[in-house]
């Protein structure tokens, strides 16, 4: 049988790479988007040459009814979720005085209230099939208070986001789910320089993706409600 998985945000960056990676690994793909449709098709092209029974689906994931009827699509064309990976969130490099409230809720909604209602919707057919594996995108620092002077909201979102990832680990283990955060250092180029990170570089795709792999492997079966800093030492606010 083949295991589904849903990559939120697939249509561009880390998501991207993950959707291709796990068709790779002989994943059925849904490749979720909002606004970036050309993209995402782009992507369902490229993931649907390892995997011909993947799909597309469009949903604004900070609204629950969008999202429940994006995981009824998928369940009526693939009948099961195996693997939800949770990558949608913005991200905003702003001082906070000058945040506006907008971008605050926009930072809160699109990562944790994303993370939330689509992992709520996911573990309602995981709990049936008695197995699941949700991993959470979160970034580094996100299991500890992190306040930096330019994203405090993102990382006040981001903690929402540990802090769920443990209560569901906790809650669905008995039935067969395991979920896990994986939290890179900056993928971004245009904010930090190489010499900011003790490795002389930022996070890549990749390095994300081998931690994936790992938690969807066979050999991290007792690995629930744990966060994986792919940071290469990086901690936010030391230089």
């Amino acid at each position: 049988m083949e295991q589904v998985a849903v990559v939120t945000g697939s249509a561009k960056g880390l998501g991207r790479a993950i959707a291709l990676a796990l068709a790779d690994e002989g994943f059925t793909v849904v490749v979720h988007y909002l606004s970036s449709k050309q993209e995402a098709e782009k992507v369902l092209v490229e993931v649907q040459r390892k995997s011909p029974n993947s799909i597309l689906v469009r949903a604004d994931l900070k609204i629950e009814e969008d999202v429940k009827k994006m995981f009824a699509e998928v369940i009526k064309k693939l009948g099961r979720v195996d693997l939800l990976v949770n990558n949608v969130g913005n991200f905003l490099y702003k001082k906070f005085a000058e945040t506006t409230s907008d971008e605050f809720k926009d930072l809160v909604e699109s990562n944790l209230y994303a993370t939330f209602f689509a992992s709520r919707q996911a573990l309602v057919t995981m709990r049936k099939q008695r197995s699941g594996n949700i991993i959470n995108i979160g970034t580094v620092g996100a299991g500890r208070i992190t306040i930096t002077e330019r994203s405090t909201p993102y990382f006040l979102a981001k903690t929402g986001v540990y802090t769920i990832t443990k209560i569901m680990a906790w809650e669905e283990a008995k039935a067969g789910i395991r979920v896990n955060m994986i939290s890179p250092a900056s993928l971004e180029t245009d904010i930090f320089k190489a010499t900011d990170f003790p490795m002389g570089r930022s996070a890549k795709y990749e390095d994300v993706i081998s931690a994936l792999k790992f938690l969807v492997s066979a050999e991290a079966q007792y690995v629930n409600g744990a966060n994986i800093e792919v940071a290469g030492a990086f901690i936010p606010g030391m230089s």
